[in-house]
């Protein structure tokens, strides 16, 4: 290792440290045991840490080193601290982005509703032109926050300019995530063509049924009302979510009830957001899985989503180094544990086994489920290409709002409104990251299946498979992964295999 050993092991410290801190602080705030969120303050403790001398000596012991393991994991530290840096100069208005949607109210018909809770709200409005106005009233919050997240954007662009000589936003997540994109934009786009006829076709029958209308002449926002699928509540009512995770981790092996590092927060406090979420504060000993259960398929699908998280950092070996245990390249290598304990919802033997759910009934929710699913893949698909064509020229307001709703539309034949162009954006490119997980998690699917047959979910040996790979912690890449189990990385053949044959229940 380099001469600078001490100060590296001194800015690990501070990483893990900050890192759970400003985790804590987010936690509370989402969970409602905070009235606001402050991470400026947080940062500023450790400005030593996150200032222009340490990312040049993090860079420079990464840059220097010659052994290929630890020169991966100081590039780890480099881009972690160098994000830190950037977060320094805009924790501040963040917090006032966070705090003020927390507090947000919209007023429709008469009625008071929090910002956070108008998704939820609209899924359940049966009215067509109801939900159009819970929209609009959304919207008027996004257009008032647009102004600060322009100058979130410009300040993280500048930085990364003038400070670190990275001119090209793409070209930086590229480096820092170690992603092609054009290859996995390539890819994607195959996908697009590859499902093309059997979305419109299944899509456009769905839309109808469902609204009235037709594919294409429905806003976005009428999707959420569609997915929530309100006729199958009695299967998925709030007072089973936690028996049926239980017994589905206990079919692979695994007792949640020792699992005491993993910290279930299930309470129902007036602020706290209800969509499902983890936070790996401490891996492997500290991980706190949270979710607002309301019942209906959603809320599983979000729980279970977020319990492969849980699962995954809960179950990372202990005795690795912490930068192993909780610093990776991307987000793309977890979330795809997340999206195959989600998936248990498109497995018609999972669905009869844990709800005594007839035949033809499950058949029905994977059904639903799957074109659900294919509807977020080819938005998603279209949400990396905006991106990628809104990095070509970040600060043209006007032309990146007609880009984003028209790029969107394309993908979805749904109508989406100009003014979400920048609150419908992750930082790091993280819409990859999602991508990139959904291919592995076919192709791991697709292994798990193939080796243990439908019912893997039952199979302890799938269960050690999985506890294996978690074990390892943020050492691999989502590709590393693809490639251990055999599969091409980036190959999305297993994934558009999932859709090409979709049949509605009507039609087998």
């Amino acid at each position: 290792m380099t001469t600078q050993t001490t100060d590296i092991v001194e800015i690990v410290k501070g990483i893990e440290q900050s890192t759970y801190d400003v985790e804590t602080e987010s936690r509370l705030a989402r969970v409602g045991l905070k009235d606001g969120q402050d991470i400026a303050s947080i940062l500023e403790q450790y400005a030593w840490l996150y200032n222009l001398e340490t990312v040049k000596a993090a860079e420079n012991a990464y840059r220097t080193e010659s052994d290929p393991a630890e020169k991966e994991r100081l590039r780890r530290v480099y881009y972690y601290v160098l994000n830190g840096f950037i977060e320094r100069q805009t924790a501040a208005l963040d917090d006032r982005l966070t705090t003020y949607e927390m507090e947000a109210t919209v007023e429709v018909d008469g009625e008071t509703i929090p910002y956070h809770n108008v998704r939820a709200v609209a899924a359940q409005e049966p009215e067509y032109d109801r939900r159009d106005r819970l929209r609009d009233a959304s919207l008027r919050v996004v257009e008032h926050t647009n102004p600060d997240r322009l100058e979130l954007l410009r300040t993280r662009l500048d930085v990364l300019s003038t400070e670190f000589g990275y001119y090209d936003y793409t070209a930086y997540n590229s480096d820092s995530k170690r992603v092609d994109y054009s290859l996995l934009r390539a890819n994607l786009e195959d996908f697009l063509v590859r499902t093309e006829s059997v979305y419109l076709d299944h899509m456009g029958r769905w839309v109808e049924r469902a609204t009235g209308r037709k594919l294409g002449q429905i806003g976005s926002n009428h999707f959420v009302f569609m997915s929530r699928m309100p006729q199958y509540d009695e299967y998925f009512s709030k007072d089973r979510l936690l028996d049926v995770y239980d017994r589905t981790l206990r079919g692979l092996g695994i007792d949640i009830s020792t699992q005491t590092n993993i910290h279930l927060d299930i309470e129902d406090r007036p602020k706290k957001n209800p969509r499902a979420v983890c936070y790996p504060s401490r891996p492997p000993s500290e991980v706190h899985l949270i979710i607002k259960p309301i019942g209906g398929l959603d809320d599983y699908s979000a729980f279970f989503h977020e319990a492969g998280h849980a699962q995954h950092y809960g179950n990372t070996d202990p005795s690795l180094p912490y930068l192993d245990r909780a610093i990776g390249t991307s987000y793309a290598l977890t979330e795809i544990y997340s999206f195959l304990l989600q998936f248990l919802t498109v497995n018609p033997a999972w669905l009869t086994d844990m709800f005594e759910m007839p035949q033809a009934v499950a058949e029905e929710v994977v059904y639903y489920i799957k074109l659900t699913e294919l509807f977020m893949l080819r938005r998603y698909v279209s949400k990396l290409q905006y991106e990628l064509r809104f990095f070509e020229e970040p600060l043209n307001n006007e032309r990146n709002q007609e880009l984003y709703a028209g790029q969107l539309e394309a993908g979805t034949r749904f109508v989406y409104q100009p003014q979400g162009y920048l609150y419908d954006m992750d930082a790091g490119y993280y819409t990859a990251d999602y991508l990139r997980a959904w291919i592995t998690e076919a192709m791991l699917r697709h292994h798990l299946e193939s080796t243990y047959g439908e019912r893997w979910f039952n199979a302890p040996e799938a269960g050690k498979l999985l506890r294996d790979l978690w074990a390892t912690g943020e050492q691999k890449e989502n590709e590393d992964v693809a490639t251990m189990l055999g599969y091409s990385p980036f190959d999305t053949s297993y994934l558009a295999a999932q859709y090409t044959s979709l049949r509605s229940p009507s039609e087998r």
